[in-house]
């Protein structure tokens, strides 16, 4: 009940202050006179031969303005590019003929060992003979 007499009183309050004028009023939104305002002569681009060069103040704090480079720089720098590429051009092609010289090693390499491990005549002799000392004796093999 307490609560509701307190809400009683803000409105009360509220009310009253309001109609003794102690609030400043709020203004009244500005409607723009467009229709009643002449409109200004605008003249197009044909009628000022004479352009107006602007100077434009220099900003503190900006970005510095980028460099121009002139045609004998734009030459030297594609020279410097060109000298660049026949140079990767000549690494890449060295690296591909150290790369196939390598391939060829590598493969003669394992011609070799094949040739190496491919057993002759007298090795199948010797095998068969460690086979049959090594082998299981006779006795214990079985019978056809």
């Amino acid at each position: 009940m307490d609560s509701f007499w307190v809400i009683v009183l803000f409105i009360l309050f509220a009310v009253l202050s309001d109609r003794t004028g102690k609030k400043k009023p709020v203004p009244k939104r500005r409607v723009p006179d467009l229709g009643r305002r002449p409109l200004p002569d605008i003249t197009g681009p044909e009628s000022e031969p004479e352009q107006i060069k602007l100077e434009i103040p220099e900003l503190r704090g900006a970005p510095p303005l980028p460099e121009i480079n002139t045609s004998v720089q734009v030459q030297a720098e594609d020279e410097i590019a060109a000298q660049q590429a026949r140079y990767q051009e000549m690494l890449r092609q060295k690296r591909k003929r150290e790369q196939q010289a390598a391939r060829e090693t590598e493969a003669k390499a394992a011609a070799q060992r094949h040739v190496e491990s491919t057993p002759s005549l007298n090795d199948m002799q010797q095998a068969v003979v460690w086979a049959e000392i090594l082998g299981k004796p006779r006795a214990l093999q079985r019978r056809r």
